[in-house]
């Protein structure tokens, strides 16, 4: 959002769950399994996403994040990236009306009726986690996330994530053209867009005005 480069390792993770998703760290904190699910009675809420401690471990073992490959993670917008860089995976921050494009695009050059998966997890699970497992079993996969509600307010309202892998990315932007993006149909949705983020807009500098 600050269209700045973000920089996440082991010891700067930006919570201690997200080590873990990221790949830093292996196995989870049982404080994190606990908290994330029932808690610990006289001790903590949990957040209740899953049923279980037991429940959840054998969840993140399934999904067993792929170990950092290097000792940071770096997010950063793509005009960011110089000629000798290149992203292993690329995320859209985007509302409902925009992500029907994304959705329907990924699906056109794939030819893949289910390219697109949401599973469950954290934010962080669903730009990186998830991505990289797909790729490291050689699956080509949009993820569409967001989901997680501790993690909510720090998304927009009604925005949700659609991370696909630099590949995909690079096709989208190559045959869009030849797409539904072309035709009347999408011009229609163009102005739902348009509506949408003039009501968005004004939301915004109504805030600003409260706020100052």
């Amino acid at each position: 959002k600050k269209k700045k480069a973000a920089y996440f390792s082991a010891e700067q993770s930006g919570c201690p769950g997200c080590a873990f998703w990221l790949g830093f760290m292996k196995p989870q904190t049982e404080t994190i399994i606990h908290y994330v699910s029932t808690g610990i009675p006289d001790q903590m809420e949990g957040e209740l996403y899953c049923d279980s401690p037991d429940e959840l471990r054998r969840i993140q073992t399934y999904i067993d994040p792929k170990p950092a490959s290097s000792k940071f993670c770096v997010a950063k917008p793509l005009s960011l990236f110089t000629g000798n860089e290149k992203p292993e995976v690329v995320s859209f921050f985007a509302r409902p009306e925009t992500m029907c494009g994304l959705h329907q695009l990924a699906t056109f050059v794939t030819n893949d009726p289910e390219v697109v998966t949401s599973p469950w997890g954290a934010a962080c699970t669903n730009l990186i986690t998830w991505p990289f497992k797909y790729l490291a079993r050689g699956e080509n996969k949009a993820v569409l996330g967001g989901w997680d509600p501790s993690a909510r307010k720090f998304f927009n309202t009604d925005e949700l994530t659609f991370t696909v892998p630099y590949n995909m990315f690079g096709q989208m932007v190559k045959r869009f053209g030849e797409s539904f993006l072309t035709t009347k149909t999408w011009a229609t949705v163009q102005k739902k867009i348009a509506r949408s983020n003039q009501a968005w807009t004004r939301k915004t500098e109504r805030r600003d005005i409260q706020i100052k």
